[in-house]
């Protein structure tokens, strides 16, 4: 790894660690209002009605209201499950099991992701012009490498929106952002 490397990851990890704290500080997001924006946004997309979510765990904002309402309103649901260093896609249905990270993760088939019409994300932190912050993992931006013609939106609370965020080469951006109180689209700034 260069030195312009380790200084990125080591800016990066200072960043988690603020994000972390910054969400540990902050009114947890009301999954309702989430949910209402996040929907509003979806029927004004093209495609099909098929979605990607996750299940929310730790100090990410409950998506557990916002995919019941995307069942309910006709989506098929598709939650990541970590396989290797990739994530895989299933149905989402109440049969899950906790990973060895802490992730609650479906158990049933894994699906292709495509065809889709977005996907929902989490991230650490966001910020108006579309760079994201995960975990570190990099599962995330593997699969965004390869979308085209997919809607990426990122669901966070509005605290986790910030003014900079540290990047690499191989970070994807998301297209929208999704907060209690806006959508911020990405693309037009």
């Amino acid at each position: 790894m260069s030195t312009s490397d380790t200084d990125a990851s080591a800016a990066k990890a200072a960043a988690r660690a603020e994000a972390r704290a910054r969400r540990r500080s902050a009114d947890c997001p009301d999954p309702r209002v989430l949910a209402d924006r996040a929907m509003g946004l979806l029927e004004r997309l093209p495609g099909p009605s098929r979605v990607t979510c996750y299940a929310s765990y730790g100090t990410e904002p409950d998506t557990g209201e916002l995919r019941q309402r995307l069942v309910a309103a006709g989506y098929e649901v598709l939650l990541p499950r970590v396989h290797g260093e990739h994530l895989e896609w299933v149905v989402d249905s109440p049969d899950a099991t906790v990973s060895s990270m802490g992730i609650t993760e479906p158990t049933g088939a894994a699906v292709d992701l495509l065809p889709l019409r977005a996907m929902l994300i989490p991230a650490l932190a966001v910020t108006a012009q579309g760079d994201r912050l995960g975990k570190g993992g990099g599962y995330y931006d593997r699969v965004l490498s390869g979308l085209r013609d997919v809607a990426i939106v990122a669901i966070v609370g509005d605290c986790d929106v910030i003014d900079r965020i540290p990047t690499q080469e191989h970070d994807m951006r998301v297209h929208t952002i999704v907060t209690p109180t806006r959508t911020i689209n990405c693309i037009a700034r």
